[in-house]
Formats: C-alpha cells, structure tokens, sequence
C-alpha cells in the first residue's frame, strides 16, 4: 500500500482551492466581467481542466 500523505500537502488540492476561491471573488465581484469576457472564462475553465490532468499524472501518493 502506497505512503498516504496530508491532503494540506496536495497540490491538485491547492490548485482547486484557488480556483474555488478565485470564481467566487469573480462571483462576488460581479458578473459584468463575465458577461463581457465569456472566452476568457472559457479559456481559464480549460486551463483548470488541464492543469488537473497534469497534476494527477505527477502526484505519487495517495490523500489521508
């Protein structure tokens, strides 16, 4: 059985979190930005998607 390690320590964690944190700033901001720059949306939600790809590739241990 593979060494756990502390989901504090999970990047992909992290990086989700940020995401989180930034769509509700984005949120709460307003959603002007939004409506007028759907594309640049589209392309962070694309971003997202590809970095978590990349991130469950390089991550060795499973979370607690």
């Amino acid at each position: 059985m593979p060494e756990k390690k502390s989901l504090w320590k999970s990047r992909t964690f992290w990086t989700n979190m940020i995401v989180l944190a930034a769509g509700i700033v984005g949120y709460v901001g307003g959603h002007e930005v939004i409506q007028e720059y759907p594309q640049v949306v589209a392309i962070a939600g694309a971003i997202v998607g590809a970095l978590n790809i990349v991130l469950r590739f390089v991550t060795t241990k499973p979370v607690k």
